[in-house]
């Protein structure tokens, strides 16, 4: 970065010659910004250690906990290229859409895109899942970040639900299961003017167009996902869409070789007649149906509208609400001589330069945006002039604090040294073990700072120039830093690659050091502080083989992806009961209702034109319709209301009855007003198959009867006659007499 412009005098110059703000303040910690701070660090605890193993034999760069939003976006891309693809192949059609997949060969062009496709979502939704548990535990949902959480769980829920679609479009005995369940759902809502349910209790009524509702949302919800992706990025500086290109060829390479060792295969086609018992299923995306199963739809409503709002709601009911100006951070604008270094390092773009209002001889002036600012203290350790920082916090009476602390020291003859340790190594203020680390550091005097990036060179430099005989400033080993950057900004400003730089004209280099905290190795933290006192040289960087790398990221990857594949392909039993049962399903329209008269308004308030008007206008109402049902002599008898607002539609309604394996007598009479519609006949009941009668007038006022998914189908037209009906795949019936109207096979 080149060198911020300065007046004829030096900015620092003149700070300095300003003395100590009358307004600073001690260095008094806000209140914690989370509740249950100790158990969320316990978990963000083994979250760092996992990442610093990783980080032992591979660089961070392609360190996947390290890029998990990243690396995320990258399955993402190849999940939407392969299911594009995939449009060559699929049929997109209740009748042939199990086919056209189940015709495709595993290791086939099709199958191998079929099988990338769906793995690459199942990875998408693994680390999806850890990016958002590692967010959780590193609290970063509170303050300023709510948006970022909140946006981040719809993200999470528009995912889910695409992959949801998706395995809807595969129609095997998965897609029934979730079929079933969503559409129980939907008919709590008035969104239909007649219950769905009904008409998925056979393959035949199965409404086509429903189908492609569901194509088509697949299709067009994941351009949903761009426009959420600008919004959960949005109070972040500097954001990385994709990994590193190494990590995004060797989580493709992954997500193929998983489709060439374990194909994606359909499961059984559905038939909606026949319950599916022991199946294997993706628990990525369709665990709900372990839930949504044993409830009803209000149920169903219910448990989501609950689950929703507890996650969506984590910023308030589990972050503290503070005063923004307890924790935030302040500008001092006599003190601003219009440098931008804290506007440029500030990693969620909460400063912003804007005209100056003192009337001073610059440009511009840093303003803080509360929306965004969530009180790291990096913009202070950007600030060589300690014009800007934490109020509670506060660079000039820190600096007025360790400077006498070390004078007092070095006047007894013993110069100190300092450690600066991040107190998010501890998970916060509130955490901070101070004899613990005192106990890591011997004869290092230990200061929990904010962060690693607080620390400004000049600080430095003073302290060294005061007498002390190091300076050690120690950062959060997480790669999912609470203050993002700060171990980022310290070594470029202390090399000399960023502004405010370190001047080794002003201290020697050879008294500080930055050392990143590895929790599993706390000894190299003793070591190289031990060095530093001894003034050698470091050598933190670890040094590895070529093998290494590839090694640990293949053990790393055979990991990921053997996990991924169980819950992938993990058995699950359709905790449907497994009895037989008898649905009759029904559309009729009841007479219509003789006599009912419209109210008749006063001729004088008839302001209708006089052709229109009619002595005695009848009010269009239809007879509700009876249905009686009776399964060997035990007799059943529910009255259906017509729909529609004026009660003019037709009566729509199912029954379900369990059945005993074995042959039953049923007989049904649906009654409409004067006529009696009747049918009867012996069936055979089995375990897990639906025996299924229709009705629809549409149809010509016909029945339809199902058993076992379609085997065997009587229909019979507006008059029956007698004689032998048409022959089923597996045995004759035939129709007896006319009234009653009887079936017999």
């Amino acid at each position: 970065m080149s060198p911020h412009p300065h007046p004829d005098v030096d900015c620092e110059v003149l700070a300095d010659a300003m003395g100590p703000s009358p307004d600073a303040t001690g260095s008094k910690p806000p209140p914690p910004p989370v509740r249950a701070a100790r158990l969320l660090q316990a978990g963000n605890g083994l979250m760092t250690r996992l990442d610093t193993l990783l980080e032992r034999w591979l660089p961070r760069e392609v360190n996947p906990l390290a890029h998990l939003g990243a690396a995320t976006n990258a399955m993402l891309v190849l999940a939407t290229f392969s299911g594009v693809l995939m449009l060559f192949w699929y049929s997109a059609s209740v009748q042939s859409a199990w086919t056209s997949l189940a015709d495709l060969g595993p290791r086939s062009p099709g199958g191998i895109m079929r099988s990338v496709h769906r793995y690459s979502s199942d990875l998408l939704m693994l680390l999806v899942l850890a990016h958002a548990l590692r967010t959780f535990l590193a609290r970063k949902f509170a303050d300023a970040r709510w948006l970022a959480w909140v946006s981040g769980i719809a993200l999470l829920g528009l995912v889910w639900f695409i992959g949801w679609t998706g395995y809807w479009l595969v129609w095997d005995e998965r897609a029934q299961l979730l079929a079933l369940d969503t559409i129980r759902g939907l008919d709590v809502l008035p969104v239909f003017g007649e219950p769905m349910l009904r008409l998925f209790a056979s393959d035949r009524t199965v409404p086509s167009l429903l189908f492609f509702v569901v194509f088509f949302l697949h299709m067009v919800l994941p351009l949903g996902i761009a426009g959420g992706l600008c919004l959960h990025l949005a109070r972040l500086s500097r954001s990385q869409l994709l990994p590193d290109w190494r990590l995004s060829a060797w989580l493709t390479g992954a997500v193929v070789a998983a489709a060439l060792v374990y194909p994606a295969t359909n499961a059984a086609a559905a038939r909606m007649a026949v319950k599916p018992g022991l199946l294997t299923m993706d628990w990525w995306y369709l665990w709900p149906l372990a839930v949504t199963a044993r409830l009803s739809g209000g149920g169903i409503w219910l448990a989501t509208l609950l689950a929703t709002a507890g996650l969506v709601t984590v910023p308030w009911w589990l972050a503290r609400r503070r005063p923004r100006p307890v924790f935030q951070a302040k500008v001092n604008i006599s003190r601003c001589f219009s440098c931008t270094l804290c506007s440029h390092d500030c990693p969620f773009g909460a400063i912003t330069m804007v005209p100056r209002t003192d009337g001073k001889p610059f440009p511009s002036q840093a303003q803080i945006d509360p929306d965004r600012c969530i009180g790291c203290g990096i913009c202070a350790g950007a600030c060589d002039t300690q014009g800007i920082g934490l109020e509670w916090f506060d660079a000039q009476h820190v600096t007025r604090e360790l400077e006498g602390l070390v004078v007092t020291e070095v006047g007894r003859g013993a110069p100190p040294a300092l450690a600066l340790v991040c107190a998010q190594s501890d998970g916060g203020w509130e955490l901070f073990d101070t004899v613990a680390w005192a106990r890591r550091l011997p004869g290092y005097i230990v200061r929990p700072i904010p962060c690693a990036g607080w620390v400004e060179p000049k600080l430095i430099e003073r302290l060294i120039s005061k007498g002390a005989a190091a300076v050690l400033i120690t950062g959060c080993g997480s790669s999912e830093a609470f203050c993002k950057e700060g171990n980022r900004w310290l070594p470029a400003r202390l090399n000399g690659t960023r502004e405010p730089v370190f001047r080794p004209s002003r201290a020697d280099p050879r008294k500080v050091a930055h050392v990143t905290f590895d929790p599993l190795r706390p000894q190299l933290l003793t070591a190289a502080a031990a060095r530093l006192l001894r003034q050698e040289p470091l050598h933190t960087a670890p040094v590895r083989g070529r093998l290494v790398p590839w090694l640990t990221g293949l053990l790393v990857t055979v990991a990921v992806v053997a996990g991924m594949l169980f819950v992938s392909d993990a058995p699950f039993r359709n905790p449907a009961p497994a009895d037989a049962e008898l649905v009759f399903s029904f559309s009729a329209q009841g007479d219509w209702l003789s006599g009912a008269t419209a109210a008749l308004p006063r001729p004088e308030d008839d302001r209708r034109p006089v052709h229109m008007r009619t002595a005695q206008p009848a009010k269009r109402t239809r007879l509700p319709v009876t249905v009686r049902l009776e399964v060997d002599g035990v007799v059943q008898e529910h009255v259906f209301q017509p729909k529609g607002l004026k009660s003019d539609g037709a009566s729509v309604g199912e029954l379900r009855v369990p059945l005993t394996p074995g042959t039953h007598r049923v007989a049904v009479s649906l009654v409409t007003g004067v006529a009696t519609q009747q049918w009867q006949a012996e069936v055979v009941a089995q375990a897990r198959r639906l025996t299924v009668l229709t009705y629809d007038p549409v149809t010509v006022s016909g029945w339809s009867r199902r058993r076992h998914g379609g085997s065997l189908t009587w229909e019979r037209d507006r008059l029956p006659s007698a004689g032998p009906a048409k022959e089923g795949p597996r045995s004759q019936c035939t129709t007896i007499g006319i009234n009653p109207r009887k079936l017999q096979c």
